[in-house]
């Protein structure tokens, strides 16, 4: 119990300490946000042009896209919002010899260092959502069953998870090459277009839809939208949970291999 609570006690300070820093940075923040704003009525506006004169478009209705294209806001400023991107330059500048002379587990202080960066777009995003509603009377497409609050919790829990996981690993790439700063941003990129961050991924031909599932990109996003739309049925709800949890694993396996191989080669090089 006390090992927990000294746990607890430490990484809320890190929580806290990096959830001050990110108040500070005024300026990044305001303009994060903006942009976020832009994209969000730019999508409401395509949508909006785009079923003014159709009942329906890919099985979505009017209600249901522009849903989809608030959550798109909310899991874009909850699940992509990372710090894994200062990895490379502290294991460039020596700095990760600091966390691991300290009896902190770096993973886990990455993690929550990332939910002190995810629950400032949280408050941020859940208040310009309001707003918007509040000014273009959107309608809204809330959820029927009460058991489905749970659900899209629980899947947008595994999305920050798995995305966690996934930069975390091509952050280690810092080890062996100064320059991570390529494939992650491709990565990224790969992982918001095919994650169903820009448009919902049925509105593709089926065969491309077939191949984007194959990757684990579609349960940062898509999966827990359709979840708390209610368009699954209870079977492909099962199934999606599954690949979800079994994405997490592989990515988490694979994220800490990469860190402990990385180790020996930072050892080696005497960092």
């Amino acid at each position: 119990m006390n090992v927990f609570r000294r746990s607890f006690r430490k990484y809320g300070f890190v929580f806290a300490l990096y959830l001050q820093e990110g108040f500070a940075l005024r300026s990044t923040f305001l303009m994060e946000r903006f942009r976020s704003l832009i994209v969000l009525l730019s999508f409401y506006y395509f949508w909006t042009a785009l079923l003014a004169h159709r009942a329906s478009f890919a099985g979505y209705d009017r209600t249901q896209i522009i849903t989809y294209t608030l959550g798109i806001n909310l899991l874009r400023g909850l699940v992509f919002a990372t710090r894994t991107d200062q990895i490379p330059a502290e294991i460039n500048h020596g700095r990760v010899s600091a966390y691991l002379l300290r009896p902190m587990n770096f993973t886990l202080y990455t993690f929550v260092r990332d939910l002190s960066e995810k629950s400032i777009n949280l408050v941020s995003v859940v208040i310009e959502i309001t707003g918007l509603i509040w000014i273009f009377h959107m309608p809204i497409r809330w959820p029927h069953e009460a058991l489905t609050w749970l659900w899209f919790a629980l899947s947008v829990g595994g999305a920050v998870a798995l995305f966690f996981y996934l930069t975390f690993m091509v952050g280690c790439w810092g080890f062996w090459t100064a320059e991570a700063w390529g494939p992650r941003f491709l990565l990224e990129l790969f992982l918001e277009f095919t994650a169903g961050a820009f448009f919902p991924i049925d509105v593709l031909a089926p065969a491309l839809q077939t191949v984007l599932k194959m990757f684990p990109s579609p349960y940062l996003v898509f999966f827990p939208l359709n979840v708390f739309l209610e368009r699954l049925t209870p079977q492909q709800l099962a199934r999606g949970f599954a690949m979800q949890l079994t994405w997490i694993v592989v990515a988490a396996v694979a994220a800490q291999t990469v860190w402990r191989r990385g180790l020996v080669v930072y050892s080696a090089q005497g960092g």
